[in-house]
């Protein structure tokens, strides 16, 4: 922190105050099982917090699904920041989750505690300590009466971690970003700056993919019952049982998804994309009727999109490969949200200078280059880019948010002064750009 800044530390202090409230914060929401469209819960928590503490919360969105927008205003002669996190946390207890992960059931997938000077959980990590650590450096503020001339907003958004209706999964239960930050900034939660708070290993991260889910779908045939199955079969892409078929396939999309990531990866000052796809879900015959072979087998696929990059080109793609197999078969996209880099818009130097200079000051070193993963996947920074308001991402570590490594649930552990340092920073990034008069340039 440099010397003389009197008011930095005033609010710097009254952070380390707030220390047991943001842990009680961070532990009571990363308790509530809030996985995709169970958000309401901590929803609700978040609104009663900031009418609590005088922020003047209102709801936006759907009676079950709702983003929370929050305010501390200013004089209206100045800059606005807002702050913004996700609510909802990974698979928890959605229907087929035990089809996706083993141990579904573990209590850092569904719960949170603390250990010393660590917090333990995955709605820690993801995303209610972030959230948190924003939360505690507003009141911060706020509590010393603090006059900003820009206002401060506060968001608590759904629907960040994915998902979309398919097949017999319907809208609205299984959309997702459609109703959280991309609903919300185009409903009143508009700032001339936007930080997205999310574990980032104290790296900031100005850029991130889109992505697209693929659909694709094998026939084969006819359906042939288990005492009539002739062997041996001709070639598997030939195989009258499509999950044979499907096999082949996988094999040939595999390598594909090799290329892809190698033809789409890119560097910039600071960090590189390197955007992945894999296979998420397969789906084929009747589990209670195993004794005949199924005509139907699909393959849903995710993407992950460089920005500026046409879906319809992995389309045609996907496609190719049916006919290098010669098996017939359909590829569909079903859900697309474009990536942005977020200099592009005016007013990124600007915030990127106010977080860099907040982190040097707070670790004596600008932030080191950003881990690839974290520029390569969809976060809620894209719906504030898409829509010209200049956004990143930063936040504090967790195991799991350095270069290579795994994202295994047992590192969604977070350090107590860690977060308190997340919040410091948050707290300076505000006192800088919103005491940024309207005359000044973005």
């Amino acid at each position: 922190m440099a010397d003389g800044n009197a008011l930095e530390k005033k609010v710097f202090d009254k952070i380390d105050q707030l220390e047991p409230e943001l842990v009680k914060v961070a532990l009571d929401m990363s308790n509530m099982i809030t996985a995709q469209p169970n958000e309401k819960l901590a929803g609700d928590y978040a609104y009663a917090w900031f009418e609590e503490n005088g922020f003047r919360p209102k709801k936006i969105g759907a009676p079950e699904r709702f983003n929370v927008l929050a305010r501390y205003p200013g004089t209206g002669k100045g800059r606005s920041l807002i702050f913004c996190s996700h609510l909802d946390s990974g698979a928890g207890l959605q229907p087929g989750v035990e089809f996706k992960i083993r141990d579904w059931k573990a209590p850092i997938r569904l719960s949170a505690w603390r250990e010393g000077e660590t917090l333990v959980g995955h709605g820690i990590a993801n995303c209610k300590g972030p959230m948190a650590c924003w939360m505690i450096a507003a009141k911060a503020i706020k509590d010393l009466g603090i006059q900003l001339q820009g206002d401060i907003l506060l968001a608590p958004v759904v629907g960040e971690t994915g998902g979309s209706p398919v097949d017999e999964f319907e809208s609205p239960q299984h959309d997702s970003h459609e109703l959280g930050a991309r609903y919300l900034v185009s409903h009143g939660g508009m700032a001339d700056y936007a930080l997205v708070a999310e574990a980032t290993a104290f790296t900031i991260v100005p850029v991130m993919t889109g992505f697209a889910y693929f659909k694709i779908t094998l026939y084969a045939g006819p359906n042939s019952y288990t005492p009539f199955f002739r062997r041996p079969e001709p070639a598997m892409e030939k195989s009258v049982n499509s999950i044979v078929r499907m096999a082949k396939y996988i094999e040939r999309f595999e390598q594909y998804a090799y290329e892809y990531m190698k033809d789409n990866a890119y560097s910039f000052d600071g960090g590189s994309v390197a955007p992945n796809a894999i296979i998420g879900a397969i789906r084929a015959g009747m589990p209670t009727r195993p004794n005949t072979t199924p005509e139907i087998c699909s393959i849903y696929c995710d993407f992950r999109v460089r920005p500026g990059k046409n879906p319809l080109d992995m389309k045609r793609d996907l496609e190719k490969i049916l006919v290098e197999l010669e098996t017939e078969g359909e590829v569909e996209i079903y859900k697309f949200l474009p990536g942005y880099e977020g200099w592009q818009n005016a007013g990124f130097d600007t915030l990127k200078s106010s977080i860099v200079n907040a982190h040097t000051r707070m670790f004596q070193e600008p932030p080191k280059n950003v881990p690839s993963q974290f520029v390569s996947m969809w976060r809620d920074v894209n719906p504030f880019n898409e829509l010209g308001i200049p956004a990143i991402s930063y936040g504090f570590p967790t195991g799991y948010t350095y270069e290579g490594a795994p994202y295994d649930i047992n590192l969604f552990r977070v350090g107590i002064p860690n977060m308190i340092k997340a919040a410091k920073i948050y707290a300076s990034v505000a006192l800088d750009l919103c005491n940024r008069s309207l005359q000044d340039a973005l």
